[in-house]
């Protein structure tokens, strides 16, 4: 193969590092430009939620910034994060289509686990919900386990179970 850099082409390096082996400051190097300052959210930003002392002051400013570029622009509560859970468990078992890729077929295992996830959950929060919310937890799990049985007992049960 022919080489492609001429022999007389010099090669040089240079070293632009600020300090020394030994850690002195070099001659010559520039510092580098100090970055913008950071300008205060606007006034209409909500408020950052309290910090609690365990929390690191970078896990809070992370936190912050998160919450301030997010604009909370969905409502986010218990009932939220029950949907959510409901939903996954709901296209797991093919009971609704997603909107983009249409039908898929179920994953019966994924499914039972997402439904343990919400049963965990109501174990875990039981005596700090409130009565709605109980309310809404336990018709969420039943209607889920109600569907789950019924998809594999039924006639398409031993297809089911050979997964």
């Amino acid at each position: 193969m022919a080489d492609k850099h001429p022999e007389s082409e010099e090669v040089r390096v240079v070293d632009r590092r600020r300090f020394t082996t030994e850690g002195e400051r070099r001659d010559g190097i520039e510092e580098p430009p100090a970055p913008p300052p950071v300008t205060p959210p606007p006034a209409a930003a909500p408020a950052p939620a309290a910090s609690t002392p365990a929390e690191s002051a970078q896990s809070r400013d992370a936190r912050q910034a998160y919450e301030r570029q997010a604009g909370r622009r969905a409502k986010l509560d218990f009932e939220t994060l029950i949907r959510s859970f409901a939903g996954t468990a709901m296209l797991q078992l093919g009971l609704i289509e997603d909107p983009v890729q249409g039908r898929f077929p179920p994953d019966l295992d994924a499914a039972r686990e997402t439904i343990d996830l919400l049963g965990l959950l109501r174990e875990k929060t039981r005596g700090n919900l409130t009565p709605s919310e109980q309310a809404f937890l336990e018709d969420v799990l039943y209607q889920l386990r109600v569907s789950y049985v019924a998809l594999t007992s039924g006639p398409r049960s031993g297809a089911a179970k050979g997964q």
